[in-house]
């Protein structure tokens, strides 16, 4: 079984959304590297431990993160760190999407499905949590019924030009939860956040790095969830 916690990070363009799969039996482990990552924060930098990282605000310099003040430069700097530390948890896998964003909706349909297929593979099911505000059941719960894939071969056997992969491997509907008290969802936040500044970088946060942040993730990302892009984006 694995754990799955989505997040999305949107601005005036483009949706982006981030996966973080976790093995449940490695769920302890994974949470125990988050948390060191956190308190070689706190050594380093007087990082508040239970200070949500909500990455938009983190490096828009928002919010009191620290005793001391820490500049716009050392937030990204930081937070390169934090991906650093995503990307090295054991056996933690990372499926993205970005599309424009009145695509939002199928942006998260095709990430359903890509979850399904990676279940598939992994011989596993997997459990889906979300950030609080969003509400996906309806379209989860539609897809275990019904759900047209077309071929991306032309005709699937039979010469039909789509077939019915319901979401079998999904288990339950999504379990919401406040990102404050997800140190998993504020992880796929800052992955959704990386890939939203790679695709659309701004000039304000491409002084600081942040254009390139996502490649700190490189090691976790599904690179076969889309063949046609060099980092499996879903597009």
């Amino acid at each position: 079984m694995h754990f799955v916690y989505i997040d999305d990070s949107k601005d005036t363009k483009l949706a982006c959304f981030s996966a973080l799969i976790i093995p449940a039996d490695q769920w302890r482990a994974s949470l125990d590297w988050l948390l060191d990552a956190r308190r070689e924060m706190k050594v380093s930098d007087g990082i508040f431990i239970r200070k949500e990282i909500h990455a938009t605000d983190w490096n828009g310099g928002k919010g009191r993160i620290a005793p001391d003040l820490i500049s716009k430069r050392r937030r990204a700097a930081l937070f390169d760190f934090f991906l650093s530390k995503i990307a090295s948890m054991p056996d933690a896998q990372l499926i993205n999407t970005a599309v424009p964003l009145a695509e939002e909706e199928r942006a998260f349909e095709w990430m359903l499905n890509r979850l399904n297929v990676n279940m598939r593979k992994a011989g596993s099911t997997a459990l889906i949590f979300c950030d609080q505000g969003k509400n996906y059941d309806a379209m989860l719960r539609r897809m275990r019924h019904f759900n047209r894939i077309p071929s991306r071969f032309g005709l699937w056997p039979g010469r039909k030009i789509s077939r019915n992969i319901t979401l079998d491997l999904i288990l339950e509907d999504i379990v919401y939860r406040d990102s404050k008290k997800s140190l998993f969802i504020q992880a796929a936040d800052c992955c959704g956040y990386a890939l939203l500044r790679r695709e659309n970088p701004l000039p304000s946060k491409t002084a600081f790095g942040l254009d390139k942040s996502f490649y700190q993730l490189e090691p976790v990302i599904v690179k076969a969830a889309n063949h046609k892009d060099p980092y499996g984006i879903i597009r």
